[in-house]
């Protein structure tokens, strides 16, 4: 009871909850969330925990930490992914598989079913265009599974994003590549990410604002930030990073209030310098478990 958040968040900001448990088959998770939903208990689930940040108010919640992990081929050159899988993990059963078409996911932390969530993606492409269909636990307490269109996928958004429904598994369109090649892209792009983001050994919870959209085109969250003179920053105990200015860090023992004020400053210069309106991108747990 009454367990500390922060150890399953990267960013490390959040209070205590109910009770924390972690799961590691996809029939055990199934069983448990039919038996929350039916008995009423108030539950979150949570993958790697890269794109989340809880209040530090404690909270009734009961969190899921999900850790299913299976990964198999189906017919039609479809891998059926278990929602838990690191996206770190599908891309080393990919090599070993000589499996192509995704290493645009190489380096994203997190899982592939927070990936689907919020509809991840880099270098031009989003998981959105390989998302066949997903077996997921709907508001009603049922497994049912659905197309890509149930979705209704945006730019770093979906459905699944802010709603109460949960993604179980995910089916994944691939296409065959040599493994030699596969490795090649996908170290590729790790290399990229490590050397323009800050790296995993940070407290940050990834990017923390949308790349707005402004007559059809995309503007970077991160230059507008830099424009404004918040790169390399300190606030408190986090920190824009000198890196790149779309990822705070947190340095030291940040607070939801720390946060909530620096985002409120950035987002405030940046509209009065540009007249452009930034959307976080990271998403906020209340104490009764609502994503905002």
């Amino acid at each position: 009871m009454n367990h500390s958040i922060k150890p399953y968040v990267t960013m490390e900001i959040g209070g205590k909850v109910r009770l924390i448990t972690v799961i590691y088959k996809d029939f055990h998770l199934k069983e448990l969330l039919l038996y929350l939903h039916n008995n009423r208990y108030i539950f979150l689930l949570l993958g790697g925990g890269s794109n989340v940040i809880f209040t530090d108010r404690f909270s009734q919640l009961i969190v899921i930490i999900n850790r299913t992990s299976d990964i198999c081929r189906e017919e039609d050159h479809t891998l059926k992914v278990n929602s838990g899988t690191f996206n770190k993990d599908l891309m080393d059963w990919n090599i070993r598989g000589n499996i192509g078409g995704m290493d645009f996911l190489a380096g994203i932390p997190g899982t592939v079913g927070g990936a689907a969530a919020v509809n991840a993606g880099a270098f031009g492409k989003s998981i959105s265009t390989i998302l066949q269909r997903a077996e997921i636990f709907n508001r009603n307490g049922e497994i049912e599974t659905v197309d890509n269109d149930y979705f209704r996928f945006s730019y770093r958004d979906s459905a699944f994003k802010y709603g109460s429904e949960i993604i179980l598994n995910v089916f994944l369109k691939f296409m065959d590549a040599d493994s030699d090649d596969v490795k090649k892209k996908v170290e590729a792009n790790v290399k990229y990410r490590e050397e323009n983001h800050p790296c995993s050994s940070y407290r940050s919870a990834g990017c923390f604002f949308k790349n707005p959209i402004i007559d059809g085109k995309k503007i970077s969250a991160g230059k507008l930030i830099e424009h404004s003179g918040f790169k390399g920053t300190a606030y408190n105990t986090l920190q824009v990073s000198h890196l790149h200015a779309n990822f705070v860090i947190n340095s030291g023992s940040a607070t939801f209030d720390d946060i909530k004020d620096l985002e409120a400053k950035i987002a405030q210069k940046v509209f009065q310098e540009k007249n452009i309106k930034l959307e976080r991108e990271i998403i906020y747990i209340s104490p009764e478990g609502k994503k905002y």
